[in-house]
Parts: structure tokens; sequence; C-alpha cells
């Protein structure tokens, strides 16, 4: 079933003179499909000027002064501008009505600003994924007066209330499904609650890191810092009247099935530390991977008698202004709060084990202009064909240079692919520095794509080069009271260690105790860190137990984890659909169904840069198997959780 999404467009009411310097903070591509909509002629796209498609490493390094986004030179983008402003008067002087639009331009409004031809099924996704039939197709709503009344006595337990918590609310309402969200902070968000380190921000583009249903056309900056993704989050659980159905300060102690009853029965302890016990059809999880800071392993942690923090719970009395300050690690989070520590701390000194590659894009740190923000609410479908310009963008192009040739040898790449992606990203790092010591610190020795490759505006290894900041490679040997000793005996003292080692990625809805059929612990079936899900959401032996942004579903190469989140939540739906219709109590994954499809997983992620033994990673478990990371491409897993096969489960 579906749903009508809000109107695509705001009236336009500004003068000629507004709109001419509003139309220079627009994106070109999205701009010309506006004009097509507003003028339903096709002709220009069959002029010459277009977009020019490019890879990441040449799209971000690109002179700038003489190109913009898409590859558009400049004389081009003032081309369109002008021929906009005169299309946006005539829509505006007949009250911003639109002619009749033929739906079969469609296709090639998508080849024109993707550069090539899409069959019919990748289609299909991309018209999803961006609605410009104003139609939400990836809502459930349930129109059958028995199917109601089945799924008003269908309770659910949604454990978290970040962007997957708020999503299944959302959803589960529209279905008519009763629903509780139990979630242990004080606020919705998840790690965007939690995570308020400086200098905290997603990498990927706002504009795509947000519900297909519900955008946000005033994100402050084109990577929006956590306070802005937060207040998103907030206002959609307020919005969406989620958030009166969420228990804050709550965690779950417990979810057992009760094999007689078929039911889950959830333990729930508050603030106070008084108990509860829910029962419910159905248990959603919605903790994610990243939810549990970990620090790392280092003799005399405890000892230290300065101020310790995590990345991860970074407390507000932490203020490092004059102080003496050593961040180990060298990943996303210490990317970010380096540039921004370095600012004002008296000395910082950065423990780095291994260097990161990263992606050039001076527009990282960019805000939001304000002609961009009017363009998204009043041009005509400006706003979704921005959206698949972000989402196609950054989802193509670099999937296939994460794979494996096995004929190819070499230490620092894993194709003829990867090792141009290599040599594009050392050129990048070497236009930074000048210093070679500098230089061969900063310069990974593994693949592109062997860890998390991080976006970059040139503020990390400026930073790194400032008078108060030291970038230390030598191993850390113990912490002592006063500070950091290295293995080569030399002592550096310091008043804040603040830790951006990450989190228990691999221990997938760690600490709660889980218990299916017959008694069986999740802990012990996952042997701890090896968590296993057929698509990432239902595990055999655990019926009517679904996860968002479980095992090995994790985004790597491209794509926002709200589109993912989006199809596990589809998927979830129809499951739920298929109990109500068919009036049955559990749903249980089949193991033979989920074997081979981790045997599939497993196969292709060793296949790829971050699964090579080579390379160490948050990826792996101890054992180094990929736990984290789905292998497939973004359209093959929106097909694949599209609608739920009943063959794949024992429906009872």
């Amino acid at each position: 079933m579906s749903k009508h999404l809000q109107p695509s467009a705001e009236a336009i009411t500004e003068d000629d003179a507004f709109i001419a310097e509003a139309l220079k903070d627009v994106n070109t591509a999205a701009l010309i499909m506006s004009m097509v909509h507003m003028t339903g002629d096709t002709s220009i796209l069959k002029g010459a000027i277009r977009p020019k498609s490019s890879d990441v490493v040449s799209a971000g390094s690109k002179d700038q002064a003489r190109y913009g986004e898409g590859g558009f030179t400049l004389e081009e983008m003032e081309a369109v501008r002008a021929q906009a402003l005169e299309v946006i008067q005539g829509y505006r002087e007949r009250g911003c009505t639109l002619p009749p639009f033929d739906s079969g331009a469609v296709p090639e409004m998508f080849s024109y600003m993707s550069g090539r031809d899409f069959d019919e099924e990748y289609l299909a996704f991309i018209k999803e994924e961006i609605a410009l039939d104003g139609v939400d197709h990836r809502g459930l709503v349930l129109d059958d007066p028995e199917l109601q009344a089945r799924a008003a006595n269908f309770p659910v337990v949604i454990i978290g209330a970040g962007m997957g918590g708020i999503l299944a609310g959302i959803r589960l309402d529209e279905a008519g499904i009763p629903y509780t969200v139990i979630e242990k902070n004080t606020g919705v968000g998840g790690t965007w609650f939690e995570n308020k380190y400086p200098g905290c921000r997603v990498d990927v583009p706002g504009h795509s890191y947000s519900f297909s249903f519900e955008p946000n056309h005033d994100w402050r900056n084109h990577f929006p810092l956590s306070d802005e993704i937060r207040e998103y989050y907030e206002r959609c659980a307020r919005d969406y009247d989620v958030e009166r159905k969420i228990r804050f300060e709550t965690e779950v102690v417990s979810a057992a099935f009760d094999d007689r009853s078929q039911t889950w029965k959830v333990e729930v302890r508050n603030r106070d530390g008084n108990c509860e016990v829910l029962e419910a059809r159905a248990v959603i999880s919605a903790v994610g991977q990243l939810n549990r800071p970990k620090m790392p392993d280092i003799p005399g942690l405890e000892r230290f008698e300065g101020q310790l923090v995590h990345s991860g719970a970074w407390p507000d009395s932490c203020r490092h202004e004059g102080k003496r300050v050593a961040v180990i690690g060298s990943g996303a989070s210490a990317f970010q709060i380096i540039p921004e520590v370095a600012k004002t701390a008296g000395a910082l000194k950065v423990f780095q084990r291994s260097p990161a590659w990263m992606f050039p894009n001076p527009g990282y740190h960019s805000a939001v202009g304000e002609g961009q923000k009017w363009a998204l609410k009043k041009l005509p479908f400006y706003s979704k064909w921005y959206r698949f310009w972000l989402f196609y963008a950054t989802v193509e192009g670099v999937y296939d240079k994460t794979l494996v040739d096995e004929s190819w040898d070499s230490e620092l790449s894993v194709s003829a692919a990867n090792d141009e992606m290599r040599l594009g990203l050392t050129a990048w790092i070497e236009s930074q520095v000048d210093d070679p010591e500098l230089i061969d610190k900063v310069l990974p020795k593994y693949p592109p794509f062997g860890k998390r490759i991080l976006q970059d505006n040139g503020s990390y290894l400026k930073a790194l080069q400032q008078d108060n900041v030291a970038l230390i490679t030598t191993g850390i040997r113990e912490i002592v009271p006063e500070g950091i000793v290295t293995e080569d005996g030399e002592l550096h003292e310091v008043d804040i260690i603040a830790c951006a080692t990450g989190f228990n990625a691999d221990r997938f809805l760690f600490p709660m105790k889980v218990v299916g059929r017959n008694g069986i612990e999740l802990a012990e079936q996952w042997q701890g860190d090896n968590g296993r899900a057929y698509l990432g959401i239902t595990v055999p032996n655990f019926p009517n137990l679904f996860c968002i942004y479980g095992p090995n579903t994790n985004l790597v190469v491209a794509g926002s984890i709200a589109h993912n989140a989006e199809s596990q939540m589809n998927y979830i739906l129809r499951c739920l659909r298929i109990l109500l219709e068919s009036d049955n109590r559990t749903l249980d994954c089949r193991q033979a169904v989920h074997d081979a499809y981790n045997a599939r997983v497993d196969d292709i992620n060793a296949g790829t840069a971050w699964g090579s033994p080579r390379v160490n990673n948050w990826y792996k478990n101890a054992s180094g198997r990929v736990t984290a990371n789905l292998p497939f491409r973004i359209l093959d897993y929106w097909k694949m959780t599209k609608q739920p096969k009943t063959d794949d489960y024992i429906i009872e």
C-alpha cells in the first residue's frame, strides 16, 4: 500500500533580483530537471550543456575556479541560470501551475543526469527512492477491517530511538500496529545523541541522510553536524507522534521468546532501577552497530589522573582550551576531532596506529546557501532531482574499484582500478604536505577501502602541520598518572586523553541477553562476536525478532544508511503482513536459507579490499570475518528486501 507525500513545492512570490541571486547556490543538473517540469519541454536535455561524469577523486579535486558541481563550466552554469530565470518568471506569472508532464520523459531525464541508460529494474528502484509521483510506496496501510483488528492486537517492542527506531515507529503507526520504544538515553537520535565530540558530523550529504518521505530542506550544512541531525530526528519523532511512545532512560535487560505463548517477554529497567516485563508479538532491534564505546586495551589506563574521555561519550565538562591533549586513534572520529581541538589546545599529540585514506571534498564543511534552501522548497521537483543527484553520485562508480583481482599482485592495492584510485588519493595527500617525513607517516600502506575512507577538505593535514600539534606513530607502551609512555620509553605528559577508538561493533545487541526457542541464547549462537542474520534482519531460532542495521548491513562503498534502514523496515513490515494475513503467530527464518545467504555474504566480502587478510579494520571480528559490511550493490539489496519469500520461513 502507499500514501501520498507532501506537495512538491511552495508557490514562488519572490522578485527577479531575489531569484537571480538564489540561483547562484543551486545544483545545475537538478535545476535543469526542474525547468523541464516547469515547461514540459525536454529539448534542453538534447543540448551540449550536460553534466560531466567523473570519479569521486577527480570530482573532488577538480579546479574549483573553473568547474562547478557536476563538471559544468562557469560559463555553462551562467547560461543555465539565465534560461532558468526566464522559465521561473513564466511559471510564477501563471500562478505556479505546471503544464502536463509526460512521464515517458523520466528515463531520458535520469539518463541526462547520470550519463547512462538504466534498465527497467534500476528505473523502478530509483523512482521509488525519489518518488516523483508523490507517493510513498514503502509504507504499509491495512484497509481490511479484519486485518486492522489483528494489527491492533499485535504489540511490538522497538529497542532504540535512533534513526531506525524512529523509522520503525512511524511505519508501525501507519499500519495501525501498537508499539513501545525503549531508549536508554534521555532523548532521541541514537548515535547522534551520544556523539557530541568537537567537529562531529556525518560524512554523507545531509539531503540524502534523511527519510525519503520526510526531506529536510533546512540543513545548515551540506554535511550536517551532529546537533543538526539530532534536531531532525527530534522533529520526526515529534511530528509523527512517535515521541509519546518512547520510554526514555530505560534499558532492555533481556528479551526472551516464550515457546508456549509464542510471544516475547522483554524485561526493561528504568533509571530508578525498577524492572518491568513487557509482552510483545515481535521485537525490532534498532540499536545499530556503533552504540557501545570501546576503550583501548592499554595497560594503566585506569591510573591516568587527568581527564579521560571517549569520542562516543564526550562530556560537556571536557574543556580543551589551552590544555595538553592526547588523541588516541586516527579513524573517522579522530579525523574530525583533531582539527577542532588543534585550534585552541595548548599542545595536541596525535597517537596514530594507522593512517587513513581520504577523499578530496572541498565542500565538506560548507554551509548550505540560502538560495539552495529556497530552491529546495520552491522549485518544482528540484528537491527530488537533487536527492537523485546525491544518491547517484555517491552510490555508483566506486563499487568495482573495491573488488579484488586475484591476478593483481600488490600490497598497496587489490586491482588495477583500485590502484588508479590509490594514485589519485596519494596525489591529494601529497599536495597538502611538503615534509617528506610527515608524508611517510600519513600515507597509508594498505589498499583504498581496506579501512573506512574519510571525507577531507584539507583541514586534517593542515592541523597536523600546526606548531602546537605532533603526530606520533610510535606505539603506546602504557598509561601512567601523568600521561602516555610510548614504546621508546618517552613520557608524554598530558591533561586530557581522548580515546577515538571506536565501538564494540562486532557485539550486536550487546549487552542485552536475548533468548530464542528452546532457551537458545543469541550471544552463544553468534559466538559472541560472530553475528549473522538473513539479509541482516532475521535470525533462525529467534522468531519475530527483526534487526535494523544488523549484521552485515553497514554501507562501505556508497549510499546513505537511511536508505538501507528504509529497505529493512519495508521488509519487516511485509513480514508482519504475512503473519496478519495468514493469522499465524510466528515467522522463523529457515537455517538453510540463512546459511546459504551468509555463505554468499562471506564469499563476496572476502573478495573486497576491506575483506583482504592483509588489512585489519573494525569491520572484522577477532577471527578476521567481516561481520559489519554489506557486500552487495544497494540496488541488489533493495531487490532482496522488496518482498519476503514465505518459503524462506517456518510460519506457525
